[in-house]
């Protein structure tokens, strides 16, 4: 399902409705109270998606949107049976995913626990000559500096067995923390996402405005006879040379508008946060880089059968593949690596 479809689904499910799915489809009974907020009858069916015959999520989400408190909301939930961990061969899983460019690890220890994974929803609008919503997710896993690289799919694979979390308390400074990394995230993530509405809008604005400079060419080639006829009447040739003046004005003004119809703009709103405890494989290493070692967590995740990337201690970027500072051995990415010649910046 899309990310809308999928989002569409749980809130409906969360405000009382029964809801059935299928590929970015969803049919949903609803309250009549739920209906009345929707202005939708008691039976919902709707399709999102590029095919004849979706529905336009620009108003469905504002209508759900209707559904959503104020305010953005912190959720906690737990899983109601959390599986048993599967066996790994932790140096296998080193060997293959931990690719260390310029220094070495040692395995230490491996069992299984539980990790906290904060999940931040951002809505973004993408707006030119035409406008398009989605919804993206950036997803951290607190407990060790780590990125989930698919947290959608690991959203949808653990869905079913998520419920609220009566004990959840927030860390309000762990929170405040980790919101600025997502939404670094979420900036460039989005921003790629409007890169094809941007080639389509500049495709359209090289159309229309080589259409405007054909006729007003056109008219500037008349108006150029004109000039030439009148040559001997110094007033009839002057008036020609102003119609020709405000002409080009003109050209320039619808020139400019169309560059102001086709001109991107990008708006991304925060939205929810699902906070998660999930389990995991922890896998402990001594990272080395020449003379200077550290111990670093790292976590297998069960559910996408994958280690997970940890960020840049830097710019908080998945740092994949993976290069160590001089100093301290910190986990730096390719770009903050070269940037800083392997001296450590942080402190």
């Amino acid at each position: 399902m899309s990310q809308i479809a999928d989002w569409a689904r749980d809130l409906l499910l969360r405000s009382g409705a029964l809801v059935e799915t299928e590929e970015n489809a969803l049919r949903a009974l609803l309250t009549p109270e739920l209906a009345g907020a929707l202005h939708a009858s008691e039976w919902l069916s709707l399709r999102f998606g590029a095919g004849a015959g979706a529905d336009d999520e620009g108003d469905w989400l504002e209508r759900l949107g209707r559904l959503l408190p104020p305010e953005a909301r912190v959720t906690g939930a737990r899983l109601r049976h959390p599986p048993a961990m599967p066996p790994i061969d932790a140096s296998a899983v080193l060997e293959r995913e931990l690719p260390i460019q310029n220094g070495i690890y040692r395995l230490l220890d491996s069992h299984a626990d539980t990790a906290r994974y904060y999940f931040f929803g951002f809505q973004y609008t993408i707006e030119s000559d035409e406008t398009s919503l989605g919804l993206w997710t950036a997803g951290l896993n607190a407990s060790a500096r780590s990125l989930a690289a698919q947290p959608e799919a690991l959203l949808a694979a653990v869905r079913d067995e998520m419920e609220e979390d009566p004990g959840f308390a927030m860390a309000r400074e762990e929170l405040l923390g980790l919101f600025p990394l997502a939404l670094r995230m979420a900036q460039p993530a989005i921003r790629r996402l409007a890169d094809a509405n941007e080639q389509q809008a500049n495709r359209r604005l090289a159309r229309d405005a080589e259409r405007i400079d054909a006729y007003y060419s056109g008219l500037l080639r008349e108006i150029g006879k004109r000039i030439s006829r009148h040559a001997a009447h110094a007033d009839a040739a002057d008036k020609e040379r102003s119609r020709a003046a405000a002409t080009e004005l003109d050209r320039a003004a619808k020139l400019e508008d169309l560059k102001r119809k086709y001109s991107l703009k990008v708006r991304i709103e925060a939205g929810d946060v699902l906070v998660v405890s999930l389990p995991v494989r922890e896998i402990s290493v001594r990272l080395i880089r020449k003379k200077t070692e550290r111990v670093a967590r790292l976590h297998w995740n069960p559910a996408l059968r994958a280690l997970e990337s940890p960020w840049c201690e830097s710019c908080f970027a998945r740092a994949y593949p993976l290069f160590l500072c001089d100093e301290h051995a910190h986990c730096l990415c390719k770009e903050c690596w070269t940037g800083s010649a392997g001296k450590c910046r942080l402190r």
